[in-house]
């Protein structure tokens, strides 16, 4: 049976020195009081497991971190160096984007982003969606439909391929069936001249044989030459057409400065960028001030009774001021947090927007040179085919010059032969001609034919790829929309599951809306009604951040990058509460850690280590 314990070992991490454990498979309790290195053992674990940031002890140069299995063994160290803290080694966990699930969804101690967050009411949407990598999968979608567009667009172009396929093999039937009545029509006609005129002159036949030839090179010439001049009026339709493309892509780059777009993308960027941080200290300070006027503690830093009534002292200055002007600053910071998430939620659009425009008008660059090089393809080929028509025209003005001379020659040696193997020769010489003609005809067309099948076969080569394109775009837009869905219903619905579990009397409901904003529903006298997080309790806060953190490990199967799962902070629950927690928790990962001090009742099923605090020198 395979060993499952873990076992690790710290050095210089926080305030430990030295400290080895092993760890067993489900739920395991870290006990003991405040200052027992408790949150520092498990910042050592998630160092190991390949968290970026450790504690290095104080007058320690290096920290050091083991984790091993039966089947693995990792080692991590970090040093202070004139440049910040440097890590060596190998983590459990190398992948960029698993160490970033690691920290964000299975690393749920007090500092966690997402419990930070909820806490103190600051936004989330961005911290539950960044694994989504939602722009990285609308760009391959973009990429899709552009290509399926090409392949679109040459299937157009080449027209009806199997109804011109089975059209030259209409004409080759016919033209086979005619050079065989030709052929038997011929043999017959050379029989009956034999029989009526054995004593043709020689050097008369050889001057019509070579008639013939020269007939049926003209006639040879005449359809090459047909056929460049239909091929010169597609080349210059298509070139028309190419040009009149090139001014509406060259319209759409012409209407849009990149540059200015970029340039505007970015301000808004820096906008953004100045609005989120500039929140952050609102909501810190908002934080704060709340804090204070709900203390109830008295004294230097506290609330006091002053002969205006209620006061408090400043947190930062140390001066007492009237509850009600501490109040008053609450609510303007109030009006501002929400005006700057107005103005954020009103930048990010902006910003999408703009990228939009940028792509477009790239996308109009990429279609310019695409058809400057189709344009610079067609003019060649007309240049080419028009130098081709200018030969054939010289090659049958020369042919006819030479059956002008034949004719004549032949005139003047047939002139005394005139009777009845007239008729009959010029039969021959017909058939003749037409048969030659025919055996080239049937020719091309067999060579068309097997171009036009190795086009039909690249078409649905092209087809069958467009399929595949359609089934590809189809998965990248339902999983876009899927995930953003997925992540909301996986957090109601565990949600909706702890507040049964946990039995917190006063809320009803919680539950995330279209936005990621968290809404919830409690009884205030006897009547259900919306309210506000930062009007939760402590432990209700804890609950809904850690329930979040639960959601996204369960959403984006964090069990699979990371074996532990680790809780941290938990003082808001009683012991019952803790107890359910830990056990709705234990059954999401194989590895569950989580700290308790002393005085909680830890449940005995639940392997639990206690930690004292060091011994002070």
């Amino acid at each position: 049976m395979t060993d499952r314990t873990l076992h690790l070992e710290l050095e210089n991490i926080g305030g430990i020195e030295h400290e080895e454990l092993s760890i067993t498979a489900g739920p395991t309790f870290i006990q003991g009081p405040n200052a027992a290195n408790k949150s520092s053992f498990l910042k050592g674990l998630l160092f190991a497991l390949g968290s970026t940031t450790v504690p290095i002890r104080s007058g320690a140069d290096e920290a050091r971190a083991v984790l091993s299995s039966e089947e693995k063994r990792v080692e991590r160290t970090a040093r202070r160096t004139d440049a910040g803290i440097e890590t060596a080694g190998e983590a459990w966990i190398t992948d960029p984007d698993e160490i970033t699930l690691l920290e964000r969804f299975a690393g749920l101690l007090e500092t966690n982003s997402l419990r930070s967050a909820v806490t103190r009411n600051e936004d989330i949407e961005s911290l539950l969606k960044e694994p989504m990598d939602i722009e990285a999968l609308e760009e391959e979608q973009a990429s899709k439909m552009a290509r399926k567009r090409e392949l679109t667009t040459e299937i157009e172009s080449a027209g009806d391929v199997d109804e011109r396929l089975e059209d030259r093999k209409r004409e080759r039937t016919e033209k086979r069936n005619r050079l065989d009545e030709l052929e038997s029509t011929l043999e017959e006609l050379y029989d009956e001249q034999d029989t009526t005129d054995t004593d043709t002159d020689d050097v008369v036949q050889e001057l019509r044989d070579e008639r013939a030839d020269l007939r049926s090179d003209e006639t040879e010439c005449e359809t090459q030459i047909n056929q460049l001049e239909a091929a010169i009026d597609r080349l210059e339709g298509r070139r028309d057409e190419i040009e009149d493309e090139l001014e509406d892509a060259r319209d759409a780059v012409d209407e849009n400065d990149v540059e200015s777009l970029k340039q505007k993308r970015e301000s808004a960027r820096s906008e953004l960028d100045d609005v989120t941080k500039r929140l952050d200290v609102l909501q810190s300070v908002l934080t704060a001030n709340r804090e204070m006027v709900d203390s109830e503690f008295t004294g230097v830093l506290g609330r006091d009774t002053g002969l205006m009534g209620d006061e408090v002292t400043c947190w930062t200055c140390g001066r007492s001021a009237p509850v009600e002007e501490l109040e008053e600053t609450i609510e303007d910071l109030t009006a501002l947090v929400k005006e700057d998430k107005r103005r954020k939620r009103e930048r990010e659009p902006e910003i999408e927007a703009l990228t939009e425009q940028i792509e477009e008008v790239q996308r109009s660059k990429t279609e310019i040179q695409q058809l400057e090089a189709e344009k610079q393809d067609v003019e060649q080929k007309l240049t080419n085919r028009r130098d081709s028509l200018e030969e054939r025209r010289d090659q049958l003005e020369a042919i006819r010059d030479q059956l002008s001379e034949l004719d004549d020659e032949i005139a003047d040696q047939a002139a005394d032969q005139r009777s009845e193997q007239s008729e009959l020769t010029d039969e021959i010489e017909e058939t003749r001609v037409e048969t030659e003609t025919l055996r080239r005809e049937i020719t091309r067309l067999e060579e068309t034919i097997d171009s036009l099948r190795e086009t039909r076969e690249e078409l649905e080569r092209k087809r069958e790829k467009i399929d595949q394109l359609s089934n590809e775009i189809s998965a990248l837009t339902d999983r876009i929309e899927n995930l953003e869905s997925e992540l909301r219903a996986v957090f109601n619905e565990t949600m909706d599951e702890l507040l049964d579990a946990l039995e917190f009397e006063r809320i009803e409901r919680v539950w995330l809306d279209g936005e990621f904003e968290l809404v919830i529903a409690r009884e205030v006298d006897g009547r259900t009604q919306s309210d506000s997080i930062e009007h939760l309790a402590e432990s209700e806060r804890e609950m809904i951040g850690l329930v979040l953190a639960l959601a996204g490990f369960v959403t984006y199967d964090v069990d699979a990058v990371t074996p532990v799962l680790v809780l941290d902070s938990l003082g808001a629950f009683d012991a019952e509460r803790t107890r359910r927690l830990v056990d709705y928790f234990a059954d999401e990962t194989e590895y569950l850690i989580a700290t308790a001090h002393p005085e909680s009742t830890v449940d005995t099923a639940f392997d639990t280590v206690t930690f004292k605090p060091p011994v002070q020198n």
